[in-house]
């Protein structure tokens, strides 16, 4: 685990990471943050082929309580799709889980989500690792976040 950079205004912040120690496979992680907006960008060895717009409702921002509503469940975030593989839903998920965390993070905002899909496999196909591979992006996520 790599130490955080953050430039001297504050609007840029980034690490990079392994997983699993596999050294074969680098994650770089980056976000850039506006008065009213975010980018993220999760590449997997340099690779990011798929980006979402995250519009995080202020209902949801409100509080942490929100998110575990009955009432709102996964209705707030609701991840656009701009650019990628329309029928990949498992990017989908990953979209969706990333943005609940952006909605319960000290500072919620609308955000950009650029992030590499293929490492994540096929959105047809599961694999044994697919939850471990979501932790380890939501950790980073966290992390990058603050």
């Amino acid at each position: 685990m790599s130490t955080i950079t953050k430039d001297p205004t504050g609007f840029t912040t980034s690490f990079s990471d392994y997983y699993n120690d596999d050294r074969d496979t680098e994650f770089f992680f980056h976000k850039i943050e506006l008065a009213d907006k975010m980018i993220i960008n999760v590449q997997t060895n340099g690779i990011m082929d798929t980006t979402f717009e995250l519009p995080i409702s202020s209902r949801m921002a409100i509080t942490h309580d929100a998110m575990i509503s009955p009432e709102i469940g996964d209705a707030g975030i609701e991840p656009r799709l701009i650019v990628g593989n329309h029928s990949n839903l498992k990017i989908q998920i990953v979209a969706t889980q990333i943005g609940k965390v952006i909605a319960t993070s000290r500072n919620p905002k609308d955000t950009i989500l650029s992030i590499g899909s293929r490492w994540f496999g096929r959105g047809d196909e599961t694999n044994n690792e697919d939850f471990d591979r979501l932790m380890f992006i939501l950790g980073n996520v966290k992390r990058l976040l603050g």
